[in-house]
């Protein structure tokens, strides 16, 4: 699994950990138009998990450790919360 940065203009951002970036652009793009951004503006980079700062490092950990794609991210008062698709896709 790798892990994504994605962000728009809005700015709604997420960390996605998927297997490729055509995986995570999609993921992306379904939360985004879920939150009213605009797809056609995504800035999105890989990052490594040493790459990172606490406390999201370690919520991209948890995240990992449960071996299934999704998105983290953290809510206006700081709350790392990951977000995975279920069912068929």
């Amino acid at each position: 699994m790798r892990i994504f940065e994605f962000r728009d203009p809005t700015p709604i951002e997420a960390f996605v950990l998927a297997a490729d970036c055509d995986r995570a652009t999609e993921l992306f793009e379904a939360h985004l138009k879920a939150h009213g951004g605009d797809p056609d503006t995504l800035l999105f980079r890989e990052r490594s998990l040493a790459d990172l700062v606490q406390p999201g490092r370690s919520a991209i950990r948890s995240a990992l450790a449960i071996k299934r794609e999704g998105l983290v991210s953290c809510d206006a008062v700081g709350r790392w919360v990951f977000i995975t698709p279920l069912g068929g896709q």
